[in-house]
């Protein structure tokens, strides 16, 4: 056995120190990086939440104005049998009119809760890579810094940021 750590130049005291290291690096990690981007992952998901929820609450007052617009319809309908043929196209013209200011607020809602949707996911994924690409550069300063010289060391740090920006997180 002593030949062959002799052989090999093993030092066992060398292995230690590395392994008393790798166990402080990955507590560090755990610590300053996980905790605060899992809680960041789910302060996110919340609001994403939200905004779904807000989302069918839209959609449930959409039915209802769907619901209402139909009891105007047949009111409409029972008032135009009643009325001389001028006032029938008189309310169909005015029925028209409220059916497609009801369909332009109805639709301005919904564009203005999916483009908020849409920045907030926008927001959550740059944040993310932004997050992840600083704590990728912190634990590779950290674990890189006393091995490879500066100019290869920022190299890789540049080329993982760069990765990490060009990586689709959409899904």
């Amino acid at each position: 056995m002593d030949d062959l750590i002799k052989t090999f130049s093993i030092d066992w005291k060398l292995i230690i120190a590395q392994l008393v290291n790798f166990t402080i690096v990955i507590l560090v990690l755990g610590v300053y990086a996980l905790k605060p981007l899992t809680k960041l992952m789910a302060e996110r998901e919340e609001k994403i939440k939200k905004s779904l929820k807000d989302a069918e609450a839209i959609d449930s007052k959409m039915k209802e104005i769907a619901d209402e617009r139909e009891g105007e319809i047949v009111k409409g309908r029972k008032e135009a049998q009643k009325l001389i043929v001028l006032a029938e196209k008189e309310s169909e013209e005015i029925r028209a009119q409220r059916l497609e200011k009801t369909q332009k607020e109805v639709e301005k809602v919904i564009d203005t809760a999916k483009n908020q949707i849409r920045n907030e996911r926008e927001v959550m994924i740059r944040d993310v890579k932004d997050e992840l690409g600083g704590l990728v550069s912190l634990a590779l300063n950290k674990l890189a810094h006393s091995t490879i010289d500066e100019k290869t060391h920022k190299k890789l740090i540049d080329k993982t940021i760069a990765e990490l920006k060009d990586t689709d997180i959409n899904q």
